[in-house]
């Protein structure tokens, strides 16, 4: 009984995609993806009302092309929005007077190499009294980076073991960060690109 509604969906879906726009390739845009991008960096060195607005669009721009976009799961795995909208400026600033959402458009078509194609497995971990999940790919890109700066982390398969603990406490610590034993946000944003 359920395989009708997604089936119906499915053909709803792929006709969607071939009619994304009228004959002319044109489509409207709503809010302020219809701004030029002079007016987002206005907006953003300025952090008017309307800033927000930006953020919220992107996110919603994001889901849907991760809704449509063919083998992605995520368009921009572990980006922030604070880190996209970073991008969009630097897009912007080089392109004016493009639309917000031609800018959003060249940022995905800069993310989609990178993108993660299918629904990432997280790894459950504890060191001491902290818990924390994160996605497998991560962790192995973790292990990795330790390894390359010399850490012993055994084999690098995105499983969390005493090796990689013992790796992270003492990457931690050369490193003059809490020493959690944990692939903590900190952690990553000092050991990965």
């Amino acid at each position: 009984m359920r395989a009708v509604p997604v089936i119906l969906l499915a053909i709803f879906l792929s006709a969607n995609a071939a009619s994304a726009a009228d004959r002319n390739g044109e489509f409207y845009s709503r809010g302020v993806g219809a701004r030029t991008c002079q007016q987002y960096l206005a907006d953003a060195t300025g952090q008017t009302e309307i800033f927000p607005f930006y953020r919220s669009w992107l996110n919603g721009y994001m889901t849907a092309y991760n809704a449509q976009a063919a083998d992605t799961y995520d368009i921009a795995p572990n980006a922030t929005v604070e880190g996209l909208a970073e991008t969009m400026a630097r897009i912007c600033q080089e392109n004016p007077d493009r639309p917000f959402w031609a800018a959003a458009v060249a940022l995905t078509r800069a993310l989609h190499p990178n993108r993660v194609t299918v629904k990432p497995q997280l790894v459950a971990m504890t060191a001491g009294s902290q818990s924390m999940s994160i996605e497998r790919e991560v962790l192995r890109q973790v292990q990795a980076a330790l390894k390359a700066r010399g850490y012993s982390v055994g084999v690098v398969d995105g499983l969390y073991g005493q090796n990689t603990r013992r790796a992270l406490e003492s990457f931690q610590g050369d490193s003059q960060l809490p020493v959690t034993g944990l692939p903590d946000p900190e952690t990553r944003a000092k050991l990965l690109p």
